[in-house]
């Protein structure tokens, strides 16, 4: 007996984006998301407490008994809807795309500071060396620079789509089967995003017990799930970069799409390179944004023809 299965179409796996990612259910993602940043907090604190003053005196499970590192419980929380927020966005347009990458990359560049201050008893006043100065000072100027940077790249984005905005017919239907696309290949991330989600809490959690019980370094969540997960937008972006031809092959529109590609595969290596190298790429890879988007909307402004303008909803 042959099976045979229902064909799936493009636009009815593109509707169930509309239906996954409807307003009720972005408000219910993120009050989830608040109870677990909540919840997760006040444990990781009570978890202090008790290793601190009660049950485990020796520090059984090695936990660092500093206050200040349960804030990095709820950002990394926090981060999590981030990145979801991210695959969600996809439909929008590649840019929009790209500068939630940058967000992500900033915000975890501010949370390596409650990681790296917590490491420390602020109450010895010998801890206060120039090492330290260096510790924390990275990773606030680098987070800075950061925010500075995706600040300037969303102004830059917001120039961009004012001057083709008036060029676009929004029933364009290249561009509703562009769109259509990405909110397929946003349910398949969405999928991927769980599944990654389990296997790197799982590996995560196996290797923090093995590191507690036997008094190991803890391991780095941003290697079991960040760089797995940036390691899939490269290959999200190459497909953009590829799809992209549906709705254009203006030679600026393609360079633009692969000059993404390359900043994010440097996002990619900032989350596995030792400080301050991680920074050094994660702040490459923003510039170098920048300056693509900077270069294309010059590109449309000053060189391109009025009528083959590319619009940025792509």
């Amino acid at each position: 007996m042959r099976l045979t299965f229902p064909p799936i179409s493009l636009d009815k796996v593109s509707g169930w984006y509309d239906t996954l990612f409807n307003e009720s259910n972005i408000s219910k993602i993120e009050r989830v998301i608040i109870n677990f940043a909540l919840v997760g907090f006040l444990l990781h604190l009570g978890l202090i407490f008790l290793t601190k003053h009660f049950v485990f005196g020796n520090n059984f499970f090695h936990i660092t008994p500093y206050y200040l590192r349960a804030i990095y419980t709820p950002f990394s929380i926090v981060l999590f809807y981030e990145v979801l927020m991210l695959v969600m966005i996809l439909p929008q347009s590649i840019s929009s795309f790209i500068g939630k990458q940058y967000e992500i990359i900033t915000l975890i560049a501010i949370r390596s500071f409650f990681h790296d201050i917590a490491e420390y008893d602020l109450d010895k006043p010998d801890i206060y060396t120039f090492h330290f100065l260096g510790e924390i000072g990275v990773d606030l100027i680098g987070a800075l620079l950061l925010f500075f940077l995706t600040t300037l790249y969303y102004l830059l984005f917001a120039k961009t789509k004012a001057t083709s905005q008036s060029t676009v017919s929004k029933s364009n239907p290249k561009r509703i089967r562009f769109i259509n696309i990405k909110k397929t290949a946003a349910v398949i991330l969405t999928l991927l995003l769980i599944i990654l989600s389990v296997v790197s809490l799982s590996e995560w959690g196996s290797q923090s017990f093995h590191a507690a019980i036997n008094g190991g370094e803890m391991p780095n969540s941003n290697v079991f799930f960040y760089k797995e997960f940036f390691s899939v937008m490269i290959f999200v972006d190459v497909f953009l970069l590829i799809l992209s031809f549906i709705y254009s092959t203006t030679y600026a529109l393609i360079f633009r799409n692969a000059g993404f590609v390359i900043s994010t595969i440097l996002v990619r290596i900032s989350l596995t390179a030792e400080k301050p190298f991680n920074l050094y790429f994660a702040l490459t890879a923003v510039l170098f944004g920048v300056l693509l988007i900077a270069l294309f909307l010059f590109y449309n402004r000053s060189i391109h023809l009025k009528n083959e303008i590319v619009n940025d909803e792509e």
